[in-house]
């Protein structure tokens, strides 16, 4: 098992910067050349994805998919470092090792979610499997603002 650091990024609010932070951190980060992960798990109104430039049609599986039993980690992780474009910001991740693991952003997708729960076991499985999976130093976390039981 890789040695993998895991930092996880909440706010007790919405609307605070969390995602923006996520993202800015895991950028610098692979900008050192180390292999970095970054999930959505703010599974509720995910956007993390926006932030790198990854569209809807790009997606593929999501978390969604994982927390379902209908996608394994590796087939969700999105390469930014091999897929991001030229626009001003993002042309420096080109070639980086950089991953994002997104959440659905389809309505149908999120009712479920909303309405069966989410397996905390198959998620922290999901999580430690994706640091061993990709190699990963750093794994930061996009967490869902609040508290919830």
């Amino acid at each position: 098992m890789s040695n993998g650091k895991i930092v996880s990024i909440h706010s007790f609010r919405g609307g605070t910067g969390k995602s923006n932070t996520t993202a800015n951190l895991a950028a610098q980060v692979a900008l050192t050349g180390k292999r970095v992960g970054v999930v959505d798990t703010d599974i509720q109104s995910p956007g993390i994805h926006v932030l790198f430039g990854l569209d809807e049609d790009k997606m593929g599986k999501t978390m969604n998919d994982f927390l379902h039993g209908k996608a394994t980690i590796k087939e969700i992780g999105f390469n930014i470092g091999e897929n991001t474009g030229d626009e001003e910001g993002r042309a420096k991740l080109k070639g980086k090792n950089l991953w994002l693991f997104p959440s659905s952003i389809r309505g149908r997708e999120i009712s479920q979610i909303l309405r069966e729960g989410i397996d905390f076991n198959k998620l922290n499985e999901g999580l430690q499997s994706t640091i061993s999976e990709f190699n990963l130093d750093y794994l930061f976390i996009d967490t869902h603002p609040g508290l919830n039981e």
